[in-house]
This record gives structure tokens, sequence and C-alpha cells, in this order.
């Protein structure tokens, strides 16, 4: 007998469970999965032609042609962009997870900088808009300040930051746990190639300097030993230029002046290197931006600063005499 009432119990009980169950998830639970988007971003990177990037007042496009990005500078000019940048920042906006939501309403907007103030991010796959997104404010998680300790202490630290961001034609803000905005870059210049040298020096075995009159010069390297018309030169000097020049990148890029106006340099070197194809570099002087670099390894970049052109174009006294102590 008490053992049937006891099965009746239970029943009952299973019973109410289920009812409370199926409750939530078709009523009390409806909101939030209408409301609650588990994932904001779904693009195939593989298919986007055109990324548009509006950001304090500044439009950015990225478009792909032929398999090949270029990045807007400007007044209807294109320039080359580099695949590797355009992915990365493919890739941070496929890093979005949202973790909750943080406003429901269009009042806290300007609260998460997710109104004008934000970074909006349009992707087209062909004609077709996948993407339409606002980047708002970005925020340190509090147990970021406790990183440090628990990683010295064996353990698994907390989300370290977040940013909030917003679908463009939607009220809800979002929290994006470990999603920095700052990596989507609005600039066209980080997208572009900055590379002017990138050297082994041990593999360099002469650089020919190419100066008006009679103050050109070659330094040579002759079984690992440095000459310069048949004079040793001092060996820190020469190691420390060399090591100067090695891997030169530059931002300032010139994009108002032709290169068919760029014919003649006023000074250029050429770097010889074992194995590998010699690397010509240019420097026009200019009215207006002083000096104009441009170098085989990036030739269809230009670039003015006046600061590179004293490191890399040296007289020969800079390096016959010993390098102060």
């Amino acid at each position: 007998m008490l053992k049937n009432i006891s099965s009746v119990k239970l029943i009952g009980i299973l019973a109410a469970l289920v009812l409370v169950y199926f409750g939530i998830k078709f009523f009390g639970g409806e909101s939030r999965s209408k409301s609650f988007k588990a994932e904001l971003v779904d693009m195939d990177t593989a298919k986007v032609t055109k990324v548009i990037i509006q950001a304090k007042g500044e439009n950015l496009e990225l478009l792909k042609e032929h398999d090949a990005w270029k990045v807007s500078i400007g007044e209807g000019k294109y320039a080359v962009a580099e695949k590797s940048s355009v992915k990365s920042t493919l890739n941070s906006l496929l890093s979005i997870k949202p973790s909750r939501i943080a406003a429901k309403k269009q009042d806290k907007w300007k609260e998460y900088q997710v109104d004008s103030a934000g970074t909006r991010v349009q992707v087209f796959e062909g004609g077709k808009a996948t993407l339409d997104l606002v980047i708002g404010r970005f925020g340190f998680n509090q147990q970021a300040m406790q990183q440090q300790q628990q990683m010295m202490m064996g353990r698994r630290g907390g989300q370290q930051f977040f940013s909030y961001v917003r679908l463009q034609d939607e009220n809800e803000v979002y929290v994006a746990d470990n999603f920095m905005g700052m990596s989507i870059n609005a600039d066209a210049s980080g997208y572009r190639n900055k590379r002017i040298l990138s050297l082994t020096t041990d593999s360099i075995s002469k650089i020919q300097f190419n100066y008006p009159a009679d103050s050109s010069y070659v330094l040579s390297k002759i079984d690992s030993v440095w000459s310069i018309s048949g004079n040793q030169p001092d060996s820190t000097a020469t190691a420390d230029y060399l090591s100067d020049i090695r891997y030169l990148s530059n931002s300032n890029f010139v994009d108002d002046v032709p290169a068919s106006a760029l014919v003649s340099p006023t000074v250029s070197m050429n770097i010889s290197q074992n194995g590998k194809p010699d690397v010509m570099i240019k420097a026009f002087q200019h009215p207006v931006h002083k000096w104009i670099l441009n170098s085989s390894e990036n030739p269809l970049s230009y670039f003015a600063d006046e600061d590179l052109i004293k490191k890399l174009f040296i007289g020969s006294e800079k390096l016959l005499t010993p390098t102060p102590e």
C-alpha cells in the first residue's frame, strides 16, 4: 500500500516538473529566445567582396577584385591592400561571440557608444550584405585585474576584456567577450604594404651608394671583411649601420605625386645579397614633400620621411670613422 502511494507521488511530482519545464520553454523563455542572438556574425570570408568601415565621420572601403584587395585612400583613389591585413579584420569580426544583452532600448546606445560614436562595419558577399554591425565602447572585466595573480597560482582567469556591439537595424546592445573593437582598423595605412627593407645582414655582399658629383662609393664584403675603396671601415660603425637598415617600414605614404613624375632619383642605393635579388632604393627631392622614397621591395608604394633618408643615405666617412665609445 505504502509503495503504491509513493509511486503515485513520484509520478505526480515528475508530471509537475514536466509541466513546469514546458511552461518555461514555451512561455517564460520565449521572449529571451526572440531577443538574444547567440550568433551575430555569419559570413563566409572566402566569399566576401567588400567591407565598408565608418568611423569618426570617415569612410574606408576594402574592395576585392580578381582575388586581390584594394583600399580606398580618398578622392576616389585606391591603393593595393595586403591580403593578410584584410583577413585579420574579417577574422576579428568572426571572433565576436555575444555573451549577454546589456540593453534592449535605444536610450542606452549613447552610454555604450553604439550610436554615431561607434564604428559601423558592413560586409558584403557579392551584392548581398551579410553583416551590418556597430562596434561601441571597449572595457575590461573586473576579473582581469586578478588575472596575473590567478595565473601565478595556476588557475585560469576569467574574461579579460569585452566590447559592446549592436546590429545596425536592431535595438539590442550585446556584450562580446574577448573581442577588442580596436582590432578593426579604420585607417587606410593599416591595410597597405609599409615595407621598405627586409634584409638578412649576413647575406648582404655589397651596397653601392649613388650620390651626386664624386661622393658615390661602394661598401663591399670579401671573405667576410668589409671594404670601401681598399680601406677597411670601422667594424662597429658598419655593424650598427647594417642593423639600423635591415628592417625598415613606414606609413607616410605619398599618393598625390604620380610615379611618372619621379624619373631621375637624386640619390639611390643598390643592395646586393647572396642568393637573393638586388634591392634598389631611390630617393627624389620634392618641393612639397622634401624627399620621396621608393623601394624595389615595395615598388607600388612611395613614402615621405626625411629622417629615413638620413638613416639610409650616409657618407663614407660615417663608416670609416670609429664609433664613439
